[in-house]
């Protein structure tokens, strides 16, 4: 498959996922029906192996049979993992990281939550700003991602700054916009010093969010200042990919056009 004109989504959600009942290989099907490289990303979250739903120890084989098993009738197709990372236990993503590395085709780093709650659900992001407030969630959120790109851990990182997913919907002043735009562009900047690519993720442009994470005049700025990037639609359902299609398409265009696109994989 050409890396110039081919389509690449690397972040896809499946029935090993909590929050997803898709099969692998509906997604494969589709994919391969329109030449679209795609990448599963469940989420393997080491804080939570204990909830129900989750990827543990115990189901992971299973998610690698099922891989092995569609990758023989829908080649191109590959496997990573969604990997959350926790400064305070870092050396046991390193772990995790190190011992599984042969089995998957590559890793991204992500951070999904602050003080042990997910700020990319709305309910238990309500719980977090009424207990700590929006800056300190935020200055945490960036904190830990910026640990994911300094641990050399990961191919990847995932929506930069996800943590705003549902910001819109709580009162924002001015001056925590410009936090989080200096922030991820610092993280960004960062990225590109270390030669981890950056995920443009388009989970962000449904409601209320209505943007790319990060957004589209973010991601321009660092372009312009050398980063690379790979498209994933974070899709948890077949409709939810087959929505993103377009976007996948015009995201590569403008990539290409900027000579700033990588992927996290070698093809």
């Amino acid at each position: 498959m050409s890396k110039q004109l081919s389509i690449y989504d690397f972040h896809l959600h499946t029935q090993f996922s909590p929050d997803s009942s898709t099969p692998l290989e509906v997604y494969a099907q589709l994919a391969d029906q329109l030449s679209i490289h795609i990448g599963f990303l469940d989420h393997f979250e080491l804080a939570f192996l204990d909830r129900q739903g989750y990827l543990n120890y115990d189901r992971l084989p299973c998610l690698l049979e099922s891989f092995d098993n569609t990758k023989r009738q829908f080649p191109s197709i590959s496997l990573g993992l969604e990997v959350d990372f926790y400064s305070d236990h870092s050396s046991f993503v390193a772990e995790f990281c190190d011992d599984f590395r042969n089995d998957f085709d590559y890793f991204i780093g992500t951070v999904h939550t602050v003080a042990g709650l997910a700020v990319t659900t709305k309910e238990e992001l309500d719980i977090l700003v009424a207990r700590i407030g929006l800056p300190t969630i935020l200055r945490r959120y960036f904190d830990e991602v910026e640990g994911a790109i300094r641990s050399g851990l990961f191919d990847g990182i995932a929506h930069i700054d996800g943590v705003m997913r549902f910001v819109p919907l709580y009162n924002v002043g001015q001056k925590l916009m410009t936090f989080w735009e200096e922030r991820t562009l610092e993280l960004g900047h960062l990225c590109h010093a270390n030669k981890v690519p950056i995920e443009i993720n388009l989970r962000g442009l449904t409601p209320p969010w209505g943007e790319t994470h990060p957004s589209r005049p973010l991601v321009t700025q660092l372009v312009q200042a050398g980063a690379h990037f790979f498209i994933g639609s974070d899709s948890h359902s077949i409709k939810d990919f087959e929505e993103a299609i377009p976007q996948l398409k015009e995201q590569h265009a403008y990539l290409r056009d900027c000579n700033a696109l990588e992927l996290p994989i070698s093809l």
